[in-house]
């Protein structure tokens, strides 16, 4: 009785993978009380993040409780046994001064909410189905175990890492494996666990090497639809009408909100379309917030959460739901692509100190080799900021990145401008600020550098996003005049 009740006690903390540890101690004393069960093969978890909280199901209705007679009589002498109990309980439980062996196998029982269809995505060419796990991988884990839709495989859940001020989602960093399910599909609730980060598991760690190449194809489709969500966007921003062909998003100079369209985006333009009109028409404002803050997940609708494994469209963007936008902190000298708080991509810039204007800007112009060069001084490629001679722009000084000497543009490195370019359409908002946003982490980054996962493809270049020139974007009959 005293690890049912140890267990209760860490439960109440957010101690999940302890209270975990005590409820299979408890045995039957758990079953009489919770009246759930479920078999879990392999190490348990020990210390989940905070708030990662069971959801235990109730007694089901119409069936008398044969243990409710003795109910009492099993308190009072808890009462008498616990303290001595408990004392002796915490000295075996992973993670606390003394630990065990925790590759023990344990029986928790628990009946969570099933995964919703329509929230995963999976590689169906290597059977591995992917789960995000959105700041709770805990309860992430608890609706995967209890989900049938899951069937006989792997399972993996994924995470990507939480900036150092707990606001951000650093996307661009990695979007890395914490813990994979693999079951029979035999409905018999038995499941084997491998744990890949040491933060979630006092175990030996499983090589993960062979997920990333399903993990990576899963975030470039994403991130694909995400621009094609953005540049949908801002054609309608930009005519009040939303279009009706893909190639109305890829119009000649000025109308050049994207430089074209790969594959599997032409394919994914009809359900992206539907899904925005169909917002529209239920009122929902197509830029309002969904993403939930960091730590709030745990409180969002299962249903806003959970993936269901291979049924996600290339259409869906999900989790970037929010249209694109580019924040540039003045004092990290630092451009982040985002969509909500999620940071996609990361680069190191230059700026001109106080020259460089502060606030909310736009979009207005894309040209590719402005002045009819690549390599002049705004490089090879320019977009204009709200109409004015401000612009973020390539530049043949590179030394210059991570400095103020510019007039009072944005400077880029060629890869990174280039990439940039492709990402966002016209109408893309701009902010520009001090500390906006998160601060470094340990160690920091050099001048210039942008530090882990800054810089084109994700500090890869070899993975840079590209889109196919279907396309005119020159401007030859301008002389542009930017503040350099």
């Amino acid at each position: 009785m005293a690890w049912y009740l140890l267990g209760r006690e860490y439960a109440a903390q957010g101690k999940e993978g302890k209270a975990a540890y005590c409820f299979a101690q408890s045995g039957e004393i758990y079953e009489a009380f919770e009246r759930q069960k479920i078999t879990i093969e392999g190490p348990l978890p020990t210390y989940p993040p905070n708030g990662a909280k069971k959801d235990i199901q109730a007694p089901a209705k119409g069936k008398s409780s044969g243990k409710g007679k003795w109910l009492p009589a099993m308190i009072l002498l808890l009462l008498l046994a616990v303290p001595a109990a408990m004392d002796l309980a915490k000295d075996n439980v992973p993670g606390t001064r003394n630990t065990t062996d925790t590759s023990k196998s344990a029986s928790v029982k628990a009946t969570p909410t099933p995964i919703p269809q329509q929230e995963a995505g999976g590689d169906s060419a290597s059977g591995v189905k992917l789960y995000l796990s959105e700041g709770n991988w805990g309860k992430k884990l608890q609706q995967v175990l209890a989900s049938k839709s899951s069937g006989a495989g792997e399972s993996v859940i994924m995470e990507p890492t939480l900036s150092t001020d707990g606001k951000w989602q650093e996307w661009n960093k990695s979007v890395k494996p914490l813990v994979s399910v693999e079951s029979n599909g035999t409905g018999d609730g038995k499941a084997s666990l491998a744990y890949y980060q040491s933060q979630i598991c006092s175990c030996q760690v499983a090589d993960s090497t062979s997920l990333i190449p399903a993990i990576t194809k899963w975030m470039s489709e994403r991130e694909q639809a995400i621009v094609l969500q953005s540049a949908v966007q801002a054609y309608q921003k930009r005519t009040g009408a939303m279009p009706e062909k893909p190639e109305q998003l890829t119009q000649p100079y000025p109308n050049n909100l994207l430089p074209g369209l790969t594959p599997d985006m032409q394919e994914a333009f009809p359900q992206v379309v539907s899904k925005l009109n169909e917002s529209a028409k239920a009122g929902k404002p197509q830029d309002t917030k969904q993403v939930p803050e960091a730590g709030e997940s745990a409180q969002q609708p299962a249903k806003e959460q959970a993936t269901s494994a291979n049924s996600t469209p290339k259409s869906s963007a999900d989790p970037l739901r929010e249209p694109l936008r580019i924040v540039i902190d003045t004092d990290k000298h630092q451009l982040a692509l985002v969509s909500g708080n999620y940071i996609i991509r990361s680069y190191p810039v230059g700026l001109g100190g106080e020259k460089t204007p502060q606030g909310e800007f736009v979009i207005s112009e894309k040209v590719r080799n402005p002045n009819g060069k690549s390599n002049g001084e705004f490089g090879s490629r320019g977009m204009t900021l709200s109409d004015t001679l401000y612009a973020i722009h390539g530049t043949n000084k590179p030394s210059s990145i991570g400095k103020d000497e510019s007039h009072g543009c944005v400077r880029m490195q060629q890869a990174d401008v280039e990439e940039l370019f492709n990402m966002v359409p016209h109408e893309t908002k701009v902010t520009i600020g001090k500390g906006v946003l998160p601060p470094d982490s340990e160690g920091g980054s050099s001048p210039g550098t942008g530090g882990p996962g800054s810089g084109a493809g994700r500090g890869k270049p070899d993975q840079s996003f590209n889109l196919p020139l279907q396309t005119k974007e020159d401007n030859p009959g301008k002389k542009y005049k930017w503040l350099d």
